[in-house]
C-alpha cells in the first residue's frame, strides 16, 4: 500500500511539474515562407524573435523582405491555444498583421517548431521556430 502511495506521489509530481505549454519562451523565426501555389515563393530567413509569455501575451519583433519591400511587425498580441496542435496570435491593436491567425503546429519539439497557416485563399505561410 506505502508503494503504490508513494509511486502516486512521484507521477503526480512529474505530471505536474512539466505544466505549462512547450510554446512559452523566446523563438527565433528562423525561417518564413510564402508559397502562393502558383509558382511564386517568398523565403526570408533569420527574421528576428516572437515571444511567448505563459500568461497568454507575447511581443512580435519581426522584420524581413518580401519580393523587394520591407515588412516590420513589432507589436504585442495575445496568444491561445484551442486544441494542442493549434496556436491563434490576435494583435493587440488594430494593426494587420500576417502573423494575426490561428496556425496549426505541424511540429513541436522543446526546442525547434513547425507552423503552418492560408490566408484563406490559395497561400500557405510557414513559421520556422527555434527556441532562443
Amino acid at each position: 500500500m506505502k508503494k503504490s502511495l508513494f509511486i502516486a506521489a512521484i507521477l503526480a509530481f512529474f505530471l505536474t511539474s512539466c505544466g505549462g505549454p512547450k510554446i512559452v519562451g523566446t523563438w527565433n523565426v528562423d525561417r518564413y515562407v510564402v508559397d502562393n501555389q502558383q509558382g511564386r515563393t517568398m523565403n526570408t530567413t533569420n527574421a528576428y524573435q516572437i515571444k511567448i509569455n505563459k500568461n497568454g501575451t507575447g511581443e512580435k519583433d519581426i522584420n524581413y523582405a518580401m519580393f523587394q519591400t520591407e515588412f516590420s511587425d513589432t507589436q504585442s498580441f495575445r496568444w491561445n491555444m484551442p486544441s494542442e496542435d493549434l496556436i491563434t496570435l490576435t494583435s493587440s491593436n488594430s494593426t494587420n498583421s500576417d502573423l494575426d491567425k490561428t496556425w496549426i503546429i505541424v511540429s513541436k519539439k522543446k526546442d525547434k517548431q513547425v507552423w503552418r497557416s492560408t490566408d484563406g485563399k490559395n497561400t500557405v505561410q510557414t513559421l520556422e521556430l527555434s527556441k532562443n
